[in-house]
């Protein structure tokens, strides 16, 4: 993979600040785009082994795709760069993350997103274009909120096939290879809701092809408030069938509805179960009136019946088993009643018990982190209340026994949770997320709310994001060179933020660009000291050197020939750097070198020759270098005339020339330039006298078009009886014609 290092320079046109994220080939870093005098985000592609031909015109293809939506629905692409060996894409920078970071929170927190999402759809559809890759991740935030579209790698135009695309976000139809329609993205939109509803996107973890193509979706249980109305939503654009799924209108309008509070709401899990109903009770109350009227029926038929039919001693035998059995019924009855009773008891203690534990984990977000046991654990519950509410009260009782179980396992996990969030949030830190860090650590406040680490994570990602622009602004001193302030700004990141990303690796690279420059003035004293044979200073300042870049072979080497008295060998070295910088064409380090030789042996031919060679062209270089620093120079006559007179000198100079032939090229190109006229479009009101300072006077006119050389001038109108109008303007070389207006509107 890449071995990329904030303040590295690319291309000479993009400098990276930091990394906003990797993948398995390629990583994204916020960088400066010189070019365009902005940030950017920056995708450099690791080099493919062997290389692939067609990737530049691939990524050409996505940006192109991208680029051809309104403003505002995508990110927008600022070109393909292939340099130094790397294939970069650039792009507008979003400083607002992905969709990812509201999954499970309140529709009211991302309701715009996903209703710029849908704009940004219709807007792909209306262009031909099916997206086929619509989730979290590639729908990105800009400062003020607005989500825009982003990856167009495997879009298609519409009817066309091709493989590619997420597994939880692609369509039965995408899946089976059928040609791209705008039907597939709605459907993506539907697991897009879904992700943001529930947490985590449909079938997750275990998506396969089956169960997408055959299985119905699963249950969506929602994290946050939601109106009943989105979440019907989601599911219908989660449809098998692509005529099921509502058209985009359709999706922004209920949409719009649910924002407006025209539906319901889904609150968070919470436990909800039917209460028993209270049927009435037919046999308590009739049935001891029943057994006293059997009574005195049978003793009626006992005293009443032999007296007329005679024979009564079988009769009353029948009429005495008559009551006991009547008796015995009657206590089976009372029997039933007492067992229903405590079956009802135990079922009502195992309820309590059970709500008790499904508020507290309720009220810890356990729907968060144990989602799929806990929605288990309500739907036993939910289960037990149906029975208990039809008196099948021992079956209700072991309903809510398990669910408690369930719960109680749940509970255990807590830690867990509280220990793998605390983990994510800390990582999250580490890479600079402060959205992801944010989410992880409220989740263990949610678990745990006096939670004193995930405070503390929560408070260092809000002084993360404030070192984020500390850190930014001090590595761009250090690229400009102002390593005091850039030191500061790096400092006071820390202070802020101990771990601030990027703010140590600064202070040690300012540390080591200051150790390099405290080596090469010790190493340039010493040898200056060597030279002038003072042997005590030249071992202290060589030595200084060597502390300061132990192993250094330069100042061994010098201490060796001091140690050694070779006065001779100094001139050599200095003879050698001379050479070397001439070579280079580094002419100011070639004449400090032989000045130094010619201060060591004033009679040194070679090295008074140096002086004499290195001065003139180090004086040419300087003086030609600095006029193509300040072109604006060769607007007036007498820049033109001391460039004139430096190409003349360049064109007699002798080798090497290189480095020379390149500047004098470059201004002799800048003074072309600044002697081509310039078209200028003055425009008035016909009864307004213009005048173009040092140029001319023009009259009254409507429209007059002159050429004029590059420069700054002055245009003042004149009219009688009102107040004169003047115009600065600034003609660079080869720019468009210029329009300006002069008219005198104010009278006096």
């Amino acid at each position: 993979m890449l071995d990329l290092t904030p303040g590295l320079e690319i291309g000479a046109r993009f400098a990276l600040i930091r990394r906003l994220g990797r993948g398995g080939a390629a990583e994204v870093w916020l960088a400066d785009d010189r070019e365009r005098g902005a940030q950017a985000a920056l995708k450099i592609l690791d080099p493919a082994d062997p290389p692939d031909p067609g990737l530049a015109r691939r990524l050409e293809e996505e940006a192109a795709r991208a680029n051809r939506l309104p403003r505002g629905h995508a990110v927008l692409h600022h070109g393909v760069i292939a340099t130094d060996g790397l294939l970069l894409v650039a792009m507008e920078y979003m400083p607002g993350g992905d969709l990812g970071q509201f999954r499970g929170r309140s529709f009211e927190s991302w309701a715009g997103a996903v209703d710029d999402v849908a704009a940004a759809l219709a807007a792909c559809h209306a262009a031909g274009i099916v997206h086929r890759d619509l989730k979290c991740g590639n729908v990105l935030l800009d400062a003020d909120g607005r989500a825009r579209l982003a990856d167009f790698g495997v879009a298609l135009a519409a009817g066309s096939r091709a493989a590619g695309g997420s597994p939880y976000n692609a369509s039965p139809q995408q899946l089976r290879g059928e040609p791209a329609q705008p039907a597939d993205d709605l459907y993506a939109f539907g697991a897009l809701l879904y992700e943001l509803i529930a947490g985590h996107p449909p079938w997750y973890p275990e998506i396969t092809r089956d169960r997408v193509l055959h299985e119905p979706v699963p249950p969506l249980v929602p994290r946050g408030e939601v109106p009943v109305g989105v979440r019907e939503l989601a599911l219908r654009l989660l449809a098998k069938s692509p005529r099921e799924r509502p058209a985009l209108a359709d999706v922004r309008a209920r949409l719009a509805a649910a924002g407006a509070g025209d539906v319901g709401v889904v609150e968070p899990i919470v436990h909800a179960l039917p209460s028993a109903p209270q049927r009435p009770r037919r046999g308590r109350g009739w049935m001891p009136v029943a057994v006293v009227v059997a009574a005195v029926a049978i003793a009626a038929a006992f005293f009443w019946l032999p007296q007329h039919f005679g024979g009564g001693g079988s009769f009353e035998q029948e009429a005495r088993s008559e009551a006991e059995r009547l008796a015995q019924e009657q206590q089976a009855r009372e029997d039933a009643l007492a067992a229903a009773a405590v079956a009802r008891a135990a079922a009502e203690e195992a309820r309590a018990g059970f709500d008790a534990a499904f508020a507290a984990l309720d009220g810890r977000a356990a729907a968060r982190w144990a989602t799929a046991d806990f929605a288990a654990a309500r739907d036993a519950g939910a289960l037990a209340a149906r029975q208990f509410s039809v008196e099948d009260y021992g079956s209700a009782a072991a309903g809510w026994g398990e669910a408690g179980t369930l719960l109680a396992a749940i509970e255990a996990r807590r830690p867990q949770a509280v220990a793998e969030a605390l983990a994510r949030g800390e990582a999250a830190l580490r890479e600079g997320r402060t959205g992801a860090a944010r989410d992880a650590f409220g989740l263990v406040q949610a678990i745990e709310p006096a939670h004193a680490g995930a405070a503390a994570g929560i408070a260092r990602a809000g002084r993360i994001e404030q070192t984020f622009a500390i850190v930014d602004a001090a590595a761009a001193d250090e690229r400009a060179g102002r390593m005091s302030v850039a030191e500061q700004g790096y400092r006071r990141a820390l202070a802020i933020d101990p771990a601030a990303p990027g703010a140590a690796e600064g202070l040690a690279r300012i540390s080591g660009r200051r150790a390099g420059e405290a080596y090469a003035a010790a190493m340039s004293r010493g040898l200056a000291e060597m030279a002038a044979g003072r042997v005590g200073p030249a071992r202290a300042a060589l030595g200084e050197a060597l502390a300061l870049r132990p192993g250094s072979q330069e100042a061994a080497d010098a201490l060796a020939a001091l140690d050694q008295g070779q006065r001779a060998g100094a001139l050599a070295t200095l003879e050698q750097r001379a050479r070397s910088a001439e070579s280079a064409e580094r002419w100011d380090e070639a004449l400090s070198a032989w000045r130094e030789a010619v201060a060591l042996e004033p009679t040194l031919e070679s090295a008074r020759a140096g002086v004499a060679r290195a001065g003139p062209r180090a004086e040419l270089q300087g003086a030609i270098e600095a006029l193509n620093r300040e072109p604006q120079r060769l607007w007036d006559p007498a820049g033109r005339a001391e460039a004139r007179r430096l190409l003349a000198a360049a064109a007699d100079a002798g080798n090497p020339r290189q480095r020379l032939a390149a500047a004098a090229a470059e201004l002799e190109r800048l003074t072309a330039a600044a002697q081509t006229p310039v078209r200028l479009r003055l425009q008035s009101d016909g009864v307004t006298s213009v005048t173009i300072y040092r140029v001319g006077q023009y009259g009254a006119f409507s429209v007059r078009e002159v050429e004029l050389l590059p420069g700054r001038y002055t245009v003042v109108g004149t009219r009688n009886g009102y107040r004169d109008v003047r115009r600065e303007i600034v003609l660079p070389p080869g720019a468009p014609a210029a329009v300006v207006m002069v008219k005198c509107e104010e009278p006096i």
